[in-house]
């Protein structure tokens, strides 16, 4: 179902420690998740909930990184 494409731009979006992160989330074993990342064939099922954890977790990152520019912005205008 998700192309090698969709698999690469979560890959590169994902923060580091990410990995540990959808295997707590989703139960799905570290190798699982790390083959699912390089492109290789896991189960249909594995892979839309590894790719929906991730989703979760790159938005969650990018909703935490735009609060703290705000901040930062508010910070050094007020100076």
């Amino acid at each position: 179902m998700f192309t090698q494409e969709d698999v690469n731009i979560i890959r590169n979006e994902l923060p580091t420690s990410s990995v540990m992160e959808i295997h707590k989330k989703t139960g799905i074993s570290r190798p699982t998740i790390y083959r699912f990342l390089n492109g290789e064939k896991i189960r249909y099922i594995s892979q839309e909930r590894i790719y929906v954890a991730a989703l979760k977790i790159i938005e969650r990152d990018k909703i935490k990184t735009n609060k703290i520019k705000k901040e930062r912005s508010r910070i050094l205008k007020s100076n």
